[in-house]
């Protein structure tokens, strides 16, 4: 198959799988099973078609023709024991996919790389009878339980292999976004469409050691839409009428830096600081709907990612890793919808390469230390206790041409 006709396919099966993403405001930074059995340390290894998104600085040490699929699916067990009562929220699976390809010019130091992934995803919904709000027309009902965003990026990179040990990468993408707020006195749904950029570097001095950098940019977006707003109360129940609303929110940007060590080919040991500049969210207010304003005050936060991998000679390899979440939100301004702790994740996974086609499995584990909430600006029923936990499974399958 030529490259003329391979293109047109994998535009059209990354279209196909990344509408299946549903998210909510929370970023999601596993888009890649391997990567994610190291802890998500892999911005100095970019060593698959994932790295359209890790360091595309990374696509030159690929070969030929590659398509990389991933999924990504998690189970959030998050407990709230607050002032009037205990709840729950739904902790069903939800499945995140990914797709990736890339193409390295034979005798040729460019390579380009295409993905379609969903860098903020997440649903989470803990029933309109959560005790920290209320029905309508008490003043509670204003607290939203259940949020919904959906944030696909279609991502286009080009890579430059400037010199044996010096590969630079740029990209754009165009991201499709919606967003859906409920509240039991109000509900939001918008849509926008924005585009981003990236940039991304990778220097391997020696074979022992590789340095990555990774930049994805801001994007700001106006969600334009509707809601549906309790105005009174009648013999059926609560009167809504319905409003032009729009939303003005910032998807921040993120700097990751890595350092791979290989004391021998059969070892790769990684560790990455990520960081996320969440102090770019300071509030969500629903224009043309009076009073409708949600106050954020997020902080920016680190991420910790560390990993290794053992290969094999017959194809095999084995990956561990653990990662360290800072928690961006404070107190004050907490909102249930928004899953937010300090977390520990550990991970492990196993994988095989053949001689056109690799596949990967992991399994990752998430703690947090119980979350104490006192004095939140936005309601008083929100203060309790805060218990965060989940599990997920990832798989992804690669075959090059």
């Amino acid at each position: 198959m030529t490259t003329l006709y391979k293109l047109p396919l994998i535009t059209g099966i990354a279209a196909l799988i990344s509408t299946m993403a549903d998210a909510a405001a929370t970023r999601i930074a596993y888009v890649d099973a391997f990567a994610t059995a190291r802890g998500n340390a892999f911005t100095a290894t970019a060593d698959n078609p994932s790295a359209v998104f890790y360091n595309a600085a990374g696509l030159t040490q690929l070969k030929g023709t590659q398509v990389h699929g991933s999924i990504y699916s998690i189970s959030l067990g998050y407990e709230a024991d607050t002032l009037l009562g205990s709840d729950d929220m739904d902790d069903d699976f939800q499945t995140v996919p990914s797709f990736f390809a890339s193409h390295t010019f034979a005798d040729s130091p460019f390579a380009i790389g295409i993905g379609a992934y969903a860098p903020f995803a997440l649903a989470s919904d803990w029933g309109s009878d959560a005790a920290f709000t209320a029905p309508f027309p008490n003043p509670l009902a204003s607290v939203p339980y259940q949020a919904k965003l959906e944030y696909v990026k279609y991502h286009a990179v080009a890579t430059w292999q400037i010199t044996q040990t010096v590969s630079i990468a740029a990209g754009v993408s165009f991201d499709d976004t919606e967003v859906d707020l409920k509240a039991n006195a109000l509900e939001f749904d918008g849509k926008d469409q924005v585009f981003g950029y990236s940039l991304s570097l990778l220097w391997k001095p020696t074979e022992h050691h590789a340095f990555g950098l990774n930049y994805q940019a801001k994007t700001n977006v106006s969600y334009d839409g509707t809601a549906t707003a309790a105005v009174g109360f009648g013999p059926d129940g609560p009167i809504t009428v319905p409003l032009d609303a729009e939303a003005d929110l910032v998807f921040p940007e993120s700097i990751v830096f890595g350092y791979s060590y290989r004391p021998t080919e059969n070892w790769n040991i990684e560790l990455n600081i990520d960081w996320t500049n969440w102090d770019r969210v300071n509030e969500l207010t629903l224009k043309g709907v009076p009073g409708a304003t949600y106050k954020l005050n997020w902080e920016s936060a680190l991420i910790w990612e560390l990993g290794a991998t053992r290969y094999f000679d017959n194809g095999w390899h084995v990956s561990a890793g653990y990662t360290y979440v800072e928690s961006a939100i404070p107190d004050d301004d907490l909102l249930p919808i928004v899953p937010d702790s300090d977390r520990h994740f550990f991970s492990i996974g196993v994988g095989r390469s053949y001689d056109h086609l690799s596949w990967q499995i992991t399994y990752q584990q998430a703690f947090a230390s119980e979350r104490s909430v006192r004095g939140n600006t936005t309601s008083p029923t929100i203060d309790g206790d805060y218990d965060l936990d989940s599990k997920a499974f990832a798989f992804s399958l690669s075959y090059q041409f």
